[in-house]
This record gives C-alpha cells, sequence and structure tokens, in this order.
C-alpha cells in the first residue's frame, strides 16, 4: 500500500441501513469504500478491488460469512486480507465457527463507532506491516536462524488484575491457548516485572489498588522500553466514555468482563499479531539499514554514509564552532602482503586492522573503510592534539600485532592527521589535508603519525 493512498475496506453486508452506517462511518476517516451483498459478491470484488480489511456480515445470502471467509483465506491473491467477521451471534460455537474460517478479528452487533474505527484502524495497520515486510524480503530475506526464531517463538503476555480468581482464569485460558503467561496483581508489581522483562501484550485491569490502570498505559507509553507493547484493558465499566479515553490513552483493545474465553483468544491474537509484525519488521529495517552503510568485509561504515557524517560534522563546526579531527590510515605495503600471501591473508590484515579501530577509538568517533587499504576515523568534538594521542596508538596496536598465524610478516601503517578549519568548504577539503599528511609519513620511512592544519 502506497504511503498516501487511502486505505481500502470492502463492506458485506445484505442490509442496506448497515451498509451505509458502515460508509458514514469509514467515509469521515478518509478510507475508500467498496460494498457486496453477499459472500459471492465479496470474494469476487475483493479479488479486485484488494482491500486491506473485510467488514463481514455472517449471515447472508448466497453464501454467508463463513463460507466467503474460508474462500478469501485459501485463496492466496487475498489469504492476507484481514477479515472483521460482524454479527449478532453471540454463541461460543458461533465464534469458534469464525476462528475456524479463518477470521481475524470479530465485532459485535450493535457495535460502536469508535470500536470500529478502532479495529478496522488496527488491522489496516497489520496489513500496512505484512505488505512492507514482504517486500523487504524480496530484497533482503531473514536470516535463516531467524525466520526459525521467530516460527517456533511463543509469546509472552503479562496479566495485570488484582482480582485472584480473574487472574487465574486468564491465565488458564492464555496457557490453553499457547502463550507464556506472568500475572501480577497491581501496578507496581507490573513495572518491577517490566524492568526484568518486555511482554509481547499486556492484559489490564483498569481498577487497580494502587493505581489507575490508564495512569500505567501513559507511564508505559512514555517509556521507549515498553511503549509499543499491545495494552487491552480488561474492565467491568462498560460506558463508551471511559471507552474512548482507554482508546485516546494508547490502548490497543478493550474487553468487558465477564470475557468469554474464544474472545479474549481472538483479541490476544489480533494484537499479539500486529505486534511481532511490528517487531520483525523494525528488525528487518535495522538489518537493512546497517547493511546499506556497512563494508561488508570490515563492519565498518562505508564511504557512502562517511559522506553524510562529514557535512553534519562541518555544519555544526560552521554554525557553532565545535571542532573534530580526522585521520587517514594506509597499511604500508599492503600490495606486497596481497601479491605475496595471497587475497586471502590480505582480507585477515584489513579485518584486523578494522577491529584495531573498533576497540581503540571512542563511541562517539566514526571508523571507515574508505577504500582498499585505506581507513578513515572522524573524532567528533576532538582537537588535533587529543586525536594524535588516539592515532599514536593505533599505529602502536598494529605495529606489536601479530596478524597471519605462521607468517611472519610485520605490518604498519601511516596515518595522516588533521583538524577542520574555517577555511574548510567542504569534507573533500579536510580528506584532502589529511590525505597530504599521510603521503608525508610514508616519504619520511613509513609506520607514523604526521598532521597538517588547515589555514
Amino acid at each position: 500500500m502506497n504511503q498516501d493512498e487511502k486505505p481500502r475496506v470492502l463492506v458485506v453486508d445484505d442490509e442496506t441501513d448497515a451498509v451505509n452506517l458502515f460508509q458514514a462511518a469509514l467515509n469521515d476517516q478518509g478510507f475508500q469504500i467498496e460494498t457486496a451483498a453477499n459472500g459471492a459478491q465479496a470474494v469476487e470484488k475483493a479479488r479486485s478491488f484488494l482491500p486491506d480489511v473485510i467488514l463481514m456480515d455472517v449471515i447472508m445470502p448466497e453464501l454467508n460469512g463463513y463460507i466467503a471467509t474460508e474462500r478469501l483465506k485459501a485463496d492466496p491473491a487475498t489469504s492476507d486480507i484481514p477479515i472483521i467477521l460482524v454479527t449478532g451471534l453471540n454463541k461460543v460455537e458461533d465464534k469458534l465457527r469464525g476462528l475456524e474460517s479463518g477470521a481475524d478479528d470479530f465485532l459485535n452487533k450493535p457495535f460502536n463507532i469508535q470500536e470500529l474505527l478502532s479495529r478496522v484502524h488496527s488491522l489496516v495497520k497489520i496489513k500496512k506491516l505484512q505488505e512492507q515486510l514482504k517486500e523487504m524480503s524480496e530484497r533482503q530475506p531473514l536470516l535463516a536462524h531467524i525466520k526459525k526464531s521467530l516460527s517456533t517463538y511463543r509469546s509472552h503476555i503479562l496479566v495485570v488484575e488484582d482480582d485472584e480468581r480473574i487472574r487465574n482464569i486468564c491465565k488458564w485460558i492464555l496457557d490453553a491457548g499457547g502463550y507464556v503467561v506472568d500475572t501480577v496483581p497491581d501496578g507496581g508489581e507490573a513495572q518491577k516485572h517490566l524492568k526484568a522483562a518486555i511482554p509481547d501484550l499486556i492484559l489490564l485491569d483498569l481498577m487497580l489498588p494502587d493505581i489507575n490502570g490508564l495512569d500505567l498505559v501513559q507511564k508505559l507509553k512514555q517509556d521507549p522500553a515498553t511503549q509499543d507493547i499491545p495494552v487491552i484493558i480488561i474492565t467491568a465499566m462498560s460506558d463508551m466514555k471511559t471507552k474512548v479515553k482507554s482508546f485516546n490513552t494508547g490502548v490497543d483493545d478493550y474487553l468487558v468482563k465477564p470475557v468469554k474465553s474464544l474472545e479474549l483468544l481472538a483479541r490476544v491474537k489480533v494484537n499479539i499479531r500486529k505486534h511481532l509484525a511490528q517487531q520483525e519488521l523494525k528488525y528487518s529495517l535495522d538489518q537493512t539499514f546497517q547493511q546499506s552503510i556497512s563494508d561488508p568485509l570490515t563492519g565498518l561504515c562505508n564511504r557512502q554514509y562517511m559522506s553524510t557524517v562529514m557535512d553534519r560534522e562541518l555544519a555544526i563546526f560552521k554554525r557553532h564552532g565545535r571542532i573534530f579531527s580526522l585521520m587517514i590510515l594506509d597499511i604500508d605495503n599492503f600490495k606486497s602482503i596481497n601479491d605475496n600471501l595471497g587475497h586471502l591473508s590480505g582480507d585477515q590484515v584489513l579485518t584486523a586492522v578494522a577491529k584495531i579501530l573498533k576497540d581503540e577509538i571512542r563511541t562517539s568517533d566514526l571508523a571507515v573503510r574508505y577504500g582498499g587499504d585505506e581507513f578513515i576515523v572522524i573524532f567528533s568534538d576532538t582537537k588535533e592534539d587529543q586525536a594524535m594521542i588516539i592515532a599514536q596508538r593505533i599505529r602502536a596496536a598494529v605495529e606489536q600485532k601479530k596478524f597471519i598465524e605462521g607468517k611472519d610478516q610485520m605490518i604498519s601503517v601511516s596515518v595522516g592527521l588533521t583538524q577542520a578549519s574555517a577555511n574548510d568548504s567542504t569534507g573533500e577539503d579536510i580528506i584532502k589535508r589529511a590525505d597530504d599528511a599521510m603521503y608525508q609519513a610514508k616519504r619520511a620511512g613509513k609506520n607514523r603519525v604526521v598532521s597538517l592544519f588547515g589555514s
């Protein structure tokens, strides 16, 4: 789904009044709407319209909602489309049939608009995440061990409920659903638990003895470590004002006691699915980003990323006077290492030098494989004399290291060093000056550090 494209919803109901109600609510939210009057039409329209969510009535002529859902989930072209079954049937067996047919969520008649929109928005988000993951996996598949861990992973749920009986019932239901469940009796214990372990979902009672449930939600959403955890409220309070306030606070779902086991499992399944999709996407994005800025051999940042950092450092220097220094390191006689010992030995030397750079520089500095056997380090907020100390330490560490097992091969480096000057127009000016210093080190006998200041 294109970022600028309006989400698409297919509304399937044989009652005109119900269709009009759905259309009015969803149009106000900017959704694109298509309608179908029965299950057979729904299957055909889903294939052409390719909605992001389907709202499907259960009791319809020609093809009921259960059978239509089964057919859509069996078709590869439509199997990933989330389906919300809209039903006035409240028997356990009716919801079980819906789960077995492949439905992703339920909406009970009569429903309120806020609940409708919350469920639709949630499933649209899942669909969008799935599309992003599919696109990314085609470009950069997840590592095999990551795929395996995701396929065998048992989601963790934290139940926060002061009523021991309800707490135990929730644990029993969720245990049976295949989840790993921890329970705590109040908000204070919940916060202690979250410092030690991050669950995939929190079931939260509103009326806790030490803190209001929504106050706890606000704390969770303000903490980067817990802000992405989906929260389902379980409460005896069924008034619309509390529901709306809960959703506005950041709650993902809302269940009114007494909660039926199948509905609890259905709601948990939808929200866990969304959370895991978000985590998988985040991991994939992190991996893709790292690969886009990294040199594959050494693991250091690449030249392209260095240009971005250089532009930023130079801009900060020009505006605020925060100095930075830069060094270029070249491995002496590297061609002879490749020629005499082979390219594998040359790669060993490159990766070992890269490791020395990682070990010796600070976390605020940036080490880069500039190309071939040349490396650059940008020392942020550092004057040349301070950078000289680190550069000499790096040079000595290379000189003392035995790089290739079984080979009595001495490795040394020549280093050019400079710091930013007011006359530097671009990062290339700084790099050229450091490069000139490095060649001075070469001409002076190699295995040394030379610094040059800008005019």
